[in-house]
């Protein structure tokens, strides 16, 4: 008896084994889904790194106008205070410049200024000193300081102390104000202006001009330190 062999059961399974085949990726379609991920990755990252920086930048920009109020703050206090009072400078005969301001003054690079407050408060008199204080302000290395010496009369020997208030700083000018007119400079013995005029140059933000109404008192004899 001839018998036939059936191959339906092969038949039957090489549609399935064709689908099996044509499910999977080519290489070209992998090698585009790593592209495009990798330029997902790439805009997210730069998306990232843009808000840092302008986050870093507005924390920067924040810091730097708290550093400008502190020090306007600072200046506002000693101006606001000024005396006309006689000092003594390393043990010298009394000066009757109460109220300097030069080019250089104190190693200045730029223009500075020196004179004497009052305010220094000393409750109860504790501690072996007056209210007031002889201060100044300066220009070293782009940096403006505050200089200041605990007694107003210093001796011979004695050292400033120096504070940095403000960095970034290229040029500090002053302009007096008396008998109704701006003047450039200040040299008059034994007197105060009515008012002064500080400009600060900052790398950053270009000009800035604080002007201060001064008291007219009469000038102090008394050698308070």
């Amino acid at each position: 008896m001839l018998r036939i062999k059936t191959t339906s059961g092969q038949q039957s399974q090489s549609p399935r084994l064709n689908n099996a085949k044509q499910a999977g990726f080519t290489l070209l379609e992998v090698l585009v889904a790593i592209a495009v991920f990798a330029m997902l990755s790439l805009s997210a990252y730069q998306v990232m790194n843009g808000v840092q920086r302008s986050d870093e930048q507005s924390r920067e920009h924040s810091e730097r106008l708290k550093d400008i109020q502190r020090a306007m703050v600072m200046m506002d206090n000693d101006f606001r205070q000024v005396v006309a009072r006689k000092v003594r400078n390393q043990g010298e005969t009394v000066s009757d410049r109460i109220f300097q301001s030069s080019e250089y003054l104190m190693d200045s690079s730029s223009y500075g200024i020196l004179f004497t407050r009052t305010g220094w408060q000393n409750p109860q008199q504790m501690f072996p000193r007056g209210e007031n204080v002889k201060v100044g302000y300066r220009i070293i290395d782009d940096q403006l300081e505050r200089v200041w010496f605990r007694y107003p009369d210093s001796v011979v020997g004695t050292e400033a102390l120096i504070r940095p208030i403000l960095p970034g700083v290229e040029e500090m000018s002053f302009r007096f104000y008396s008998e109704k007119k701006w003047l450039e400079t200040w040299d008059k013995p034994a007197a105060l202006p009515e008012g002064v005029m500080i400009k600060l140059t900052l790398e950053d933000y270009g000009e800035i001009e604080r002007v201060y109404m001064l008291p007219t008192s009469a000038l102090e004899t008394s050698n308070d330190t």
